[in-house]
């Protein structure tokens, strides 16, 4: 494909998934798609122009059975870059809030809450090891460390003593523990 053909020729070709005129119609374009999108975004401290040009792009690659070129790319090419430039900065706009909020919550002593996935994840592999353990471990191993009983209470909840529920919960920590460490949930 010769580097001179026309925006209409090179589309027909990348409509049939001609990846070499595509990257013509990329050279031919870039550079302006670019400067269009910088602009869009300027005053937008977290915006990353480059990555939402690529996205310009990547879009048109998406859309290349749906989207007509008549006589040139750059109308429908400048449109998509208005659309994702509008997004991005909508994007960095939440983001700023986000951090205005977390912020402001601090400052007036308020609680930030975490990311919780990490605590979601161990608390998973621990149902996993206890569904491992016997019976009795199990019930006592459940009451105490899920459900967060003292052992007098386990103890009454079951109906043994008390001496029953720590020896029986000490086995069962000894065993959750060997299969966290192997699972990688806690350390030795």
């Amino acid at each position: 494909m010769r580097a001179d053909a026309t925006d209409r020729e090179l589309w027909a070709r990348v409509r049939g998934d001609d990846q070499h005129a595509f990257s013509l119609l990329f050279r031919r374009y870039h550079e302006q798609v670019l400067r269009s999108v910088a602009g869009h975004l300027r005053g937008v401290a977290r915006a990353d122009p480059a990555a939402v040009a690529g996205d310009v792009f990547t879009t048109l690659w998406r859309r290349r059975t749906s989207v007509d070129v008549e006589t040139t790319a750059w109308p429908w090419l400048r449109a998509v870059a208005s659309r994702l430039c509008a997004n991005e900065r909508r994007r960095c706009l939440r983001h700023d809030r986000l951090l205005v909020q977390a912020a402001s919550a601090a400052a007036r002593g308020g609680h930030v809450v975490p990311d919780h996935a990490p605590g979601v994840a161990d608390r998973m592999a621990l149902v996993d090891a206890l569904a491992l353990l016997g019976p009795a471990e199990s019930q006592v191993a459940r009451l105490a460390l899920v459900d967060d009983l003292p052992d007098t209470e386990v103890a009454a909840t079951l109906r043994v003593p008390v001496g029953t529920v720590k020896s029986r919960l000490h086995r069962a920590r000894r065993e959750l523990r060997r299969h966290l460490q192997r699972h990688g949930s806690v350390g030795p």
